[in-house]
Protein backbone atom coordinates (compact mmCIF):
# COMPACT_ATOMS: atom_id res chain seq x y z
CA UNK A 1 0.00 0.00 0.00
CA UNK A 2 1.16 3.56 -0.63
CA UNK A 3 1.28 6.63 1.53
CA UNK A 4 -1.89 7.15 3.57
CA UNK A 5 -0.89 10.36 5.33
CA UNK A 6 1.90 12.85 5.79
CA UNK A 7 3.07 15.53 8.18
CA UNK A 8 5.68 18.22 7.76
CA UNK A 9 7.38 21.03 9.62
CA UNK A 10 6.04 24.57 9.10
CA UNK A 11 8.99 25.41 6.87
CA UNK A 12 8.43 22.14 4.92
CA UNK A 13 12.07 21.17 5.33
CA UNK A 14 11.16 17.93 7.10
CA UNK A 15 8.39 15.53 6.09
CA UNK A 16 7.03 12.30 7.55
CA UNK A 17 5.03 9.95 5.36
CA UNK A 18 2.95 7.13 6.83
CA UNK A 19 1.81 4.01 5.08
CA UNK A 20 0.91 0.48 5.89
CA UNK A 21 -1.23 -2.56 5.41
CA UNK A 22 -3.76 -3.55 8.07
CA UNK A 23 -2.21 -3.15 11.50
CA UNK A 24 1.33 -2.86 10.08
CA UNK A 25 2.49 0.73 9.67
CA UNK A 26 5.70 2.21 8.36
CA UNK A 27 7.13 5.72 8.57
CA UNK A 28 9.43 7.53 6.16
CA UNK A 29 11.36 10.56 7.39
CA UNK A 30 12.52 12.86 4.60
CA UNK A 31 15.05 15.53 5.53
CA UNK A 32 15.99 18.85 3.97
CA UNK A 33 18.64 17.23 1.77
CA UNK A 34 16.05 14.84 0.28
CA UNK A 35 17.47 11.77 1.99
CA UNK A 36 14.78 9.41 3.29
CA UNK A 37 14.91 7.01 6.23
CA UNK A 38 12.38 4.21 6.52
CA UNK A 39 11.43 3.60 10.14
CA UNK A 40 9.53 0.59 11.50
CA UNK A 41 7.75 2.21 14.46
CA UNK A 42 6.50 5.42 15.97
CA UNK A 43 9.15 5.19 18.68
CA UNK A 44 11.88 4.90 16.02
CA UNK A 45 10.40 7.92 14.23
CA UNK A 46 10.33 9.90 17.46
CA UNK A 47 13.97 9.01 18.16
CA UNK A 48 15.05 9.99 14.62
CA UNK A 49 13.21 13.31 14.90
CA UNK A 50 14.83 13.92 18.30
CA UNK A 51 18.28 13.27 16.83
CA UNK A 52 17.50 15.96 14.23
CA UNK A 53 16.42 18.40 16.95
CA UNK A 54 12.71 18.04 16.20
CA UNK A 55 9.64 16.81 18.08
CA UNK A 56 6.49 15.12 16.79
CA UNK A 57 4.52 18.09 18.14
CA UNK A 58 6.25 20.36 15.60
CA UNK A 59 4.69 18.52 12.65
CA UNK A 60 1.45 19.51 10.95
CA UNK A 61 -0.64 17.67 8.40
CA UNK A 62 0.69 17.98 4.88
CA UNK A 63 -1.82 18.67 2.13
CA UNK A 64 -1.76 17.22 -1.33
CA UNK A 65 -0.58 13.76 -0.26
CA UNK A 66 -0.45 11.24 -3.08
CA UNK A 67 -2.21 8.20 -1.62
CA UNK A 68 -2.21 6.13 -4.81
CA UNK A 69 -1.21 2.54 -4.14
Amino acid sequence: MGVVGAWETRDRRWRVEVGGVGAIAWYRLIGPDGDARNLPSLSALSAALGAAGLDLAELREAHGVDTAA
